[in-house]
């Protein structure tokens, strides 16, 4: 029904703009639209005649918006070339219109050009360069932009082979994009890192984690009707499972989204289709199935390597470029900063010199003032504190409110969102919606513990679980399997083990072992 609606409406507005000039409002619902069509060519078309209404009225939030949905639609279609373009353009009007949202989601859309052409280092500098620009933006924004940034990073560390790292950064990435507020937002971005998340998974060889993020990312598809959504959603569930060698239930979902594939026409994707389901069939002994991918594999491989070869040479010229620039503007900066450091120190060095008596005669009686200042101070907070203690004793919570606050924290349980190393009580308690003092309070009296020790048990318990139920966890490093229940210290890990169930984690693995 909603594809109807779109032709519908795409239709009214191509006959529309040229006889009148659209409002701001018509705009933004135009962009929009792109959104839910799988025809990225299509999609490109709209966001160009955006962009020209946009300039009619001169509505620059307008433009901006139409720039970052070309510049999306161009790097789904892995066209790095006009990705690039696209993304200097936006990043320059960005920043003349002081739009640090855009201006970031333009920079994140280069970081994965570099990293992707092996330019590491540039990749690595321009996420950087977008976290400074992103302290400019507040709310779901800001979640979404620093969420999106460490996806890249995940990505960076997965190209650099360095898969602790990478599990790492999708994990940061985990939890902050559930600290959005707005819920189709948020649910779009777990989604997404879902997606993200199943691959480390499978990557670091754990692969009951990699199906079961990939499933839930699959489940978010169906809730949306959104069809790149769909797309890509089965597709990370079929290269899943052709990673851990499940050929069959690989084979079923290729085949599901292929078709939709050819038809937004994404070189990339296709790409690793064709050469996987080449290598299954060949795996499988099925010679005219294999002929026919090899082939397709074959005409697509050549394309991508010319098109990636172009890339990679652009991307080179205008790093080239970009440093020449650099260095004519460090010179005259280092030439006038050496003059601007001879005049400041001339200057502080008379100023310095008629202060210094006055200064000495005011130190000792700072010093006391200041200690005095302190002490008053210290007092001040432990009253404060003293205060805060009573009246957390004291807190009413009503019974709908606490059971709105149980059953959050049983679908926190439940999606294991302890791991994530980052987790604190005032994170949780924003994701919650309510503030520390009920948090705290639902804690202590329906799971008989501080927020450090629930935290720390439910860490435990999963990681034991995992030892009982997964002999392959009987291996890992002590290290790994701190890191795997969310501890970021080894020592804390041991030293909380050992208090929960009586013995070190190595003499735990020992027992269980001599079970077997």
């Amino acid at each position: 029904m909603i594809k109807y609606y779109i032709v519908f409406f795409l239709f009214s507005f191509m006959i529309q703009t040229k006889a009148q000039k659209y409002s701001p409002k018509q705009i933004d619902s135009l962009i929009r639209s792109t959104t839910a069509l799988s025809d990225k060519k299509k999609s490109l078309e709209i966001g160009f005649e955006a962009y020209r209404q946009s300039e009619k009225i001169n509505y620059s939030l307008g433009k901006l918006r139409a720039l970052n949905s070309i510049l999306y639609d161009y790097q789904y279609l892995g066209n790095d070339k006009k990705t690039i373009e696209y993304a200097n353009r936006l990043r320059k009007e960005a920043k003349q219109e002081k739009d640090y949202y855009h201006e970031s989601e333009a920079l994140i859309s280069l970081s994965y050009v570099y990293a992707y052409s092996s330019f590491y280092k540039r990749c690595d500098e321009t996420l950087e360069e977008a976290k400074v620009v992103a302290a400019n933006i507040k709310g779901d924004q800001y979640y979404e932009i620093m969420g999106e940034i460490y996806q890249c990073k995940s990505d960076l560390e997965r190209l650099k082979k360095n898969l602790d790292q990478q599990l790492h950064y999708d994990r940061i990435a985990l939890n902050t994009f559930s600290k959005i507020e707005k819920p189709k937002l948020r649910d779009y971005f777990l989604f997404a890192q879902y997606l993200n998340i199943s691959i480390s998974y499978v990557d670091v060889k754990k692969n009951d984690s990699a199906v079961y993020y990939a499933r839930e990312a699959l489940t978010y598809s169906k809730t949306a009707d959104d069809p790149i959504r769909t797309i890509n959603a089965t597709f990370g569930m079929a290269d899943i499972y052709f990673t851990i060698g499940k050929k069959d239930s690989a084979i079923h979902y290729y085949k599901k989204v292929l078709p939709l594939l050819v038809k937004t026409n994404s070189p990339s994707k296709l790409e690793i289709i064709y050469n996987n389901m080449a290598t299954m069939y060949y795996q499988l002994n099925d010679t005219k199935n294999y002929v026919y991918y090899s082939k397709l594999a074959s005409e697509i491989t050549k394309n991508n390597r010319a098109s990636k070869d172009l890339t990679v040479n652009q991307v080179s010229n205008d790093i080239l470029a970009n440093e020449k620039e650099e260095q004519k503007g460090q010179l005259f900066l280092i030439i006038a900063g050496f003059a601007v450091v001879i005049l400041i120190i001339i200057f502080f060095t008379v100023k310095l010199f008629f202060r210094y008596k006055k200064v000495k005669e005011l130190k000792r009686t700072t010093e006391l003032n200041l200690i005095e200042e302190y002490e008053a101070k210290l007092l001040e907070k432990q009253e404060i504190r003293k205060i805060e203690k009573e009246q957390i004793s004291s807190l009413h919570i009503s019974d709908d409110k606490e059971r709105e606050l149980m059953k959050k924290l049983s679908s926190f349980e439940k999606k294991e969102q302890f791991l994530s190393p980052e987790i604190s009580l005032s994170s949780m308690a924003s994701t919650f919606n309510t503030n520390v003092n009920y948090l705290s309070k639902i804690i202590k009296k329906h799971r008989d513990h501080n927020f450090s020790s629930y935290i720390n048990e439910l860490r435990i318990n999963y990681i034991t679980n995992k030892l009982r139920s997964n002999p392959e966890y009987l291996n890992y490093k002590i290290a790994y399997l701190a890191e795997e229940c969310g501890f970021t210290s080894y020592s804390s890990f041991v030293s909380i083990f050992k208090q929960q169930t009586g013995i070190t984690p190595s003499k735990f693995i020992e027992y269980l072992n001599k079970e077997d």
